[in-house]
């Protein structure tokens, strides 16, 4: 009798024997029990986690002789068919070699037979993406509207491939990828089966090296068990795999996080003498690097690893040995060499320079942690508390606390000489003439030495303004570049730049007239408004405000370039200051 591979001898023949899809296997074993059994499946997934096996389970839970049932029986006529694959009513199709329209022209053509032994024609299309579009189009009618004996099964690998109409005709079920921890528990089944000893982490050796394909799994075991004589060993099926053993993993990472660079560079050279490919083990230690990043997060994190308790136990003592921001760290730069690893005929030197350096990261200091230590050093240098302003450069950011307000030395502001003349007069805007300097001198109001900002307005000029921006933003938008030279119950007078934009947007005839309906509707009586033209710009609202901006912003560069401390942060990293703001301190003080 010739030999049959593991994939086929242990080859699932119950729904509750396929493993890792539990969300399929429940699913289908309801419909049979209520009798919801659609006429057309699709099963997605990737290679060799049972969509074929699944789809060979339906067909015997479908036709067996004490069915339709979710549990086959296994020993009837029909299970024992289909399990040898001989049996006349289910058609097993390759859909790669049978992509033509006229294939699917046969089969649709045999469609309409009753089945010969079983209740159910059963047609199972594996890789049914690689039909060609013609042959989709040949099925469409048929797949919609089959007979009630008629069941189709697709499988494929690349679902995003089949067309739509052909998604919507089917009922999808994504198999997932196997879990490494089910993969090992399937293989120790199997070698205590197989009379053959083996520990864990050779199972999980082969387990990582599935990826999630119970088939690959299988198949890698069928090799090995070929090959070595059992006991298996860790050590020995790692090197006729061609792959780094998890111990090589967990002895970088320690020195790494040791911040032995010498013994880094040993272990490499180990590696590449062995004849291991160095992408393929960056990949793999980035991985580790990855689970380690994981199990510093605590039991929560490491739950969620797909390791044996051994593994996640040995992680979370080694990622115990450094900081969360240090495994961080070492993981973003160990994924960009990997990136370059893979472009490059130097790989090994990538590797090793990559190594050495993240030994070194213990030298580094967190940029956040700079900051924080030059915010503790200002504020108890200053009193604490206080806003600061902080200078930004290449070396980080520094602060300083600003000085009271009361500490500067107010400095008078020249008199405002404008030249306005009227535009309207009683808002005509046809009105327009020029008036003495003398006369608007004498109206504009002067800002008294040290004054505050709302000093240089009539009283009640910002709250006429809030109330215009409420009905009319686009008016108060224009609002803000005047002057107010007067704000009294009969007649309101402002002062423009002679041909600024707001002054030609307030004499639109349709916006004078919403003007002079607001400010009766806001005085409750008629009231006289004049608008006049200065050749020099008016102190307005939206000029005082930048104005003050401005100055703000150079008291605070002048504070920031004359803090010793700063200068001393400067000088160290070498830097420049490119932007300065304000910081307030979060407790609002």
């Amino acid at each position: 009798m010739s030999y049959l591979v593991l994939a086929r001898k242990w080859r699932p023949q119950t729904f509750a024997e396929l493993v890792g899809q539990p969300h399929v296997t429940q699913t289908l074993e309801n419909a049979i029990r209520s009798g919801r059994v659609a006429h057309a499946f699709l099963f997605a997934g990737a290679r060799g986690v049972g969509k074929t096996s699944a789809a060979r389970i339906l067909a015997k839970a479908l036709n067996c002789e004490k069915g339709p049932t979710p549990e086959p029986c296994g020993v009837c006529e029909s299970c024992r068919a289909i399990t040898a694959g001989t049996a006349v009513d289910v058609f097993e199709i390759d859909g790669a070699s049978h992509n033509s329209v006229d294939d699917i022209r046969t089969l649709r053509e045999s469609v309409p037979y009753r089945p010969v032994l079983g209740r159910t024609k059963v047609y199972i299309i594996d890789e049914v993406h690689m039909l060609s579009q013609s042959a989709f189009n040949a099925i469409l009618k048929t797949l919609e509207e089959p007979p009630s004996h008629v069941k189709f099964i697709f499988a494929t690998t690349e679902p995003q491939k089949i067309p739509v109409t052909i998604l919507s005709r089917c009922q999808r079920y994504d198999f997932h990828r196997i879990a490494q921890r089910q993969i090992v528990e399937q293989l120790r089944r199997i070698l205590h089966e197989e009379k053959c000893e083996s520990d864990d982490p050779t199972l999980m050796l082969i387990a990582r090296e599935a990826e999630g394909s119970m088939r690959d799994a299988l198949s890698l075991l069928d090799q090995i068990l070929a090959a070595l004589e059992p006991p298996l060993k860790e050590e020995v099926v790692a090197r006729f795999l061609g792959v780094v053993s998890q111990k090589v993993h967990f002895d970088l990472s320690k020195a790494l996080l040791g911040h032995d660079a010498s013994e880094c560079l040993r272990i490499i050279d180990c590696v590449d003498i062995e004849g291991y490919d160095l992408v393929t083990f960056s990949r793999h230690f980035l991985e580790h690097l990855r689970n380690l990043v994981v199990a510093s997060l605590g039991e929560k994190g490491a739950t969620s690893l797909d390791l044996p308790r051994q593994e996640i136990e040995e992680l979370t003592a080694q990622a115990s040995t450094a900081g969360p921001q240090e495994l961080h760290r070492c993981f973003r730069h160990f994924a960009e060499t990997c990136e370059e690893i893979s472009r490059s005929t130097f790989s090994r030197l990538l590797l090793e320079m990559s190594l050495v350096r993240m030994a070194e990261f213990r030298n580094l200091v967190d940029a956040s942690d700079l900051v924080a230590r030059l915010e503790s050093l200002l504020r108890g240098g200053r009193g604490g508390g206080r806003p600061a302003p902080a200078a930004s450069g290449s070396g980080g950011p520094a602060t300083r606390e600003r000085k009271p307000q009361a500490a500067r030395t107010a400095e008078p502001r020249p008199k405002q000489a404008p030249a306005p003349s009227p535009v309207t007069e009683e808002a005509n805007p046809a009105a327009v003439e020029k008036t003495r300097a003398e006369e608007v001198q004498a109206g504009q109001p002067a800002e008294p030495e040290g004054g505050s900002p709302e000093s240089l307005f009539p009283p009640g000029w910002r709250p006429l303004l809030d109330a215009l921006r409420r009905t009319r933003p686009l008016l108060a938008s224009a609002l803000e570049h005047c002057a107010p030279l007067s704000l009294g119950p009969d007649q309101v007078r402002l002062a423009f730049a002679e041909g600024s934009f707001p002054l030609r947007q307030v004499t639109v005839p349709e916006n004078l007239d919403k003007l002079k309906k607001f400010l009766v509707e806001y005085f409750r009586r008629e009231v006289s408004l004049r608008i006049e033209a200065t050749e020099t710009p008016p102190v307005s609202v939206h000029g005082e405000a930048k104005r003050k901006q401005s100055e703000d912003q150079e008291n605070l560069q002048r504070e920031a370039l004359g803090n010793p401390v700063i200068l001393k942060t400067l000088a160290a990293f070498k830097g420049q200051v490119t932007k300065i703001e304000t910081i307030h301190d979060q407790g609002g003080e």
